[in-house]
């Protein structure tokens, strides 16, 4: 391969992979065409786009990018996966996938993560493992804004509370009142 023609592919990857510093390195061998096509056509529904890596310019692009850590996953036939709604997502998606992937085909080499970066940190296969089960970014936003509304839905239930309940409280501390209105000229004769 010419060096200009080298040149071209690693202006395309630099192009593809603008900005993301969240990767996944698959190893998609024992796939056909077809369950390739099907892949990458249920990928581009999700936001995830997959590429086919020559090791040693991916390797170089990935140094630029500030991920070299990701050399250790290119060896043997490598595809980059990137994009979607967030990190989860994307590892949960391809996960997912290349379980399904593996599960239907009966070659001997069966599909596989290699492993990746998230937000710049080379993980491993098992630790993309555990990147699925967190929760998703929506899932998150819920929980925080549920824990932000948490104590505004208690004084709206307090309000709404029961009339003899807000009753049976206003009438302790009246007769609290009274009772320590009752005590002070007491108190102020015996002091006197």
């Amino acid at each position: 391969m010419s060096k200009y023609v080298k040149e071209l592919m690693m202006d395309q990857l630099r192009r593809e992979l603008d900005g993301t510093r969240s990767v996944l390195l698959l190893d998609l061998g024992g796939l056909d065409a077809i369950s390739e096509t099907q892949l990458r056509s249920d990928l581009r529904k999700k936001s995830i786009r997959i590429k086919v890596l020559k090791n040693s310019l991916a390797g170089r692009i990935f140094e630029e990018m500030g991920l070299g850590g990701l050399r250790q996953y290119l060896s043997g036939p490598s595809v980059a996966a990137w994009g979607g709604d967030g990190v989860a997502e994307l590892a949960k998606e391809i996960s997912s996938q290349v379980k399904k992937l593996a599960e239907a085909t009966k070659k001997e080499q069966k599909p596989r993560i290699k492993g990746g970066a998230v937000d710049g940190v080379v993980i491993s296969p098992d630790e993309v493992e555990d990147i699925t089960k967190l929760p998703s970014r929506e899932e998150l936003i819920a929980r925080v804004a549920g824990l932000a509304l948490a104590p505004a839905q208690r004084i709206v239930s307090l309000a709404n509370a029961p009339a003899s309940g807000l009753l049976g409280q206003l009438r302790s501390i009246a007769e609290g009142a009274e009772a320590d209105a009752e005590a002070a000229p007491a108190n102020a004769e015996a002091a006197g």
